[in-house]
């Protein structure tokens, strides 16, 4: 099992997650992992967009609707990236991904600002061991019951920390 490691912090509004892995591949190819709708969609979910600075986009969900969309606040290949992220019906968010070289490796470091819902702790966590399932083989479609499996093992722990953070 990887070693994704992640924290909760307290944010206003709600609380901010932050997530950091080291993967088996070169800044570059990671960039494409994480920005190009082709890959996305075999890790995480299906996305249209224009991926510039300024840029809008939008995640599908498992039906064909729009589940969130962003706006690229800024853009900066293939170091990283800042987006808002606003799921329809709750407030904006804000994302930032930053990459860098460790040796033959890349480190990913995610953090997420303004979450309200508790399900982004287990699904960013869970959706950082897809993208290291998609690394090791890219061609591989995505297994939704795996990723469905390991967020249900996730979700607890995540639950109580959340829980002792708001006390």
């Amino acid at each position: 099992m990887m070693a994704v490691t992640g924290e909760i912090h307290a944010d206003e509004p709600g609380f901010r997650l932050s997530f950091d892995e080291v993967y088996d591949t070169d800044p570059d190819d990671l960039w494409e992992a994480v920005t190009t709708p082709e890959r996305l969609a075999r890790w995480m979910a299906a996305y249209r967009g224009d991926f510039r600075p300024g840029g809008r986009w939008q995640a599908l969900t498992r039906d064909g609707e729009v589940y969130c969309d962003g706006e690229v606040v800024s853009c900066d290949r293939p170091n990283g990236f800042t987006t808002t992220w606003t799921v329809v019906g709750e407030a904006p968010t804000l994302l930032t991904v930053r990459l860098e070289p460790q040796g033959a490796r890349t480190r990913l470091s995610l953090q997420h600002e303004h979450v309200t819902r508790p399900d982004y702790g287990p699904g960013w966590h869970t959706y950082l061991e897809s993208l290291a399932w998609h690394l090791a083989d890219p061609a591989a479609p995505k297994d939704r019951a795996r990723w469905d499996a390991r967020f249900e093992e996730l979700e607890p722990g995540y639950a109580a920390r959340l829980a002792a953070l708001t006390r």
